[in-house]
């Protein structure tokens, strides 16, 4: 255990079990300029300043509550006391959007348990569909384990969700949902390259986030004659992901998808209430 006494400066991993941030996060950080560390060793070693700790356990803290890298820079450079309020606010909303998620999903389960109740029978109709998909996760083949998943912490903002002892299976997790399963390669030439669209919150800023980490994006971020404001990033095999919203361009291609104007919510409540799902 590492503790903070007269020493003026700590090595990475020091520093990381001090303030209760991973390695791969502070390398990211320090991409993102959100917290650098205080210089270098001669060798290219980042240093910690023992000044720099509180800093560090706050984005910890505020990170443990999912709260987007966004937000905890505004923390860290300094707004007043009523926008601090404002931004808590908007996540505790966010949270509460996600809670009520779990807690219709608890009322179900309870309905299916109750004494008397026939568990066997098909449930009525409610609000919550039991059917329903709750998350997508892709599955990707991939040449080099350790190389992909540094590239998904450190320029993906990912974190490793549990792996198998055998390393021969990965989750990867952006906030509390694991979304990637990553598993090795065996089959001759490059493994085959997926593609998923992943809806998010502002496009604009996760793709200037991305780029400040080093992620690969392979197209930047703009408005789509099929009416999407988004933009593609890569991983090392060439796994495609476009990240984006429907913009309000959307509504005037309706026809590309042969519908009508009003048929279409850029932003429809049941994703709008989900909030923002990152590792930013």
């Amino acid at each position: 255990m590492v503790v903070a006494d007269e020493r003026d400066s700590f090595q990475i991993g020091e520093f990381a079990e001090l303030v209760g941030l991973s390695i791969p996060q502070l390398r990211r950080y320090d991409r993102l300029r959100l917290l650098a560390p205080e210089g270098r060793t001669a060798s290219g070693y980042r240093m910690y300043g023992s000044g720099q700790t509180g800093a560090a356990r706050v984005i910890a803290l505020l990170r443990s509550m999912d709260m987007p890298l966004a937000d905890i820079r505004r923390v860290l450079v300094g707004i007043s006391e009523a926008e601090r309020q404002e931004l808590f606010a908007e996540h505790r909303a966010r949270l509460e959007a996600r809670l009520d998620e779990v807690r219709s999903l608890l009322d179900a389960v309870d309905q299916l348990t109750m004494k008397g109740t026939d568990t066997m029978s098909a449930p009525t109709a409610s609000p919550t569909e039991l059917s329903s998909w709750l998350h997508y996760m892709p599955h990707l083949l991939v040449n080099d384990i350790d190389a992909s998943v540094a590239y998904y912490e450190e320029a993906l903002g990912f974190r490793v969700a549990w792996q198998t002892t055998d390393r021969k299976l990965t989750a990867l997790a952006s906030g509390p949902i694991e979304m990637l399963l990553v598993v090795p390669w065996a089959g001759e030439g490059p493994p085959p390259a997926q593609s998923a669209y992943v809806y998010v919150e502002d496009p604009d800023a996760l793709c200037a986030e991305y780029e400040e980490a080093g992620a690969t994006i392979v197209e930047p971020v703009a408005t789509r004659p099929y009416g999407m404001r988004d933009f593609v990033v890569s991983d090392p095999d060439g796994h495609r992901f476009t990240l984006g919203r429907g913009d309000d361009a959307l509504r005037d291609v309706a026809d590309y998808y042969g519908l009508e104007r009003d048929q279409i919510a850029v932003d429809p409540d049941w994703l709008r209430n989900r909030g923002p799902v990152t590792g930013r």
